[in-house]
């Protein structure tokens, strides 16, 4: 068995039946392993080519852990696909594919405060919004919209 096919079994073992490993993912564990740079490569581009990794397919399975209060800005999504091992391109063609900011963060609103919030809650608004990476003209929309909404119901 060659060094290339033997770090290849090594990374569909690491990869098993769970096709929503990150190339990333899977360059750590081979490294980790002691596996040389080139061949890691080698073996990654093989295995995108044949598609048992795909990042695109990685990050929609990440981004599907972040919905209601977990929700995140798109930049902080490409944050968030980075350190889970997805290439930059990829993370940053993901993000763009999300839900708008401004409505994601209307959302993370109504998913963490009840609709008897009042003015006394714009500040703790204000800090979840910008630690989700929202820019400060997207929370005020949003938080504008949240009571806006829930003085009609």
């Amino acid at each position: 068995m060659t060094d290339f096919e033997s770090i290849r079994e090594a990374a569909v073992t690491y990869i098993g039946i769970d096709f929503y490993k990150s190339s990333g993912a899977v360059r750590r564990n081979l490294l980790k392993k002691g596996a040389p740079e080139a061949l890691v490569e080698d073996v990654i581009r093989y295995l995108q080519e044949i598609d048992y990794i795909d990042d695109l397919r990685a990050s929609r399975r990440v981004a599907s852990r972040y919905r209601g209060k977990r929700l995140r800005s798109r930049r902080a999504m490409i944050d968030v696909f980075r350190r889970n091992g997805i290439e930059y391109e990829d993370a940053k063609r993901a993000a763009s594919a999300l839900d708008d900011d401004k409505d994601t963060a209307f959302e993370l609103l109504v998913a963490s405060f009840s609709t008897t919030a009042d003015a006394t809650d714009i500040n703790t608004m204000r800090r979840l919004l910008y630690r989700r990476g929202y820019s400060e003209s997207t929370a005020c929309r949003a938080i504008d919209s949240f009571f806006e909404r829930s003085h009609l119901d």
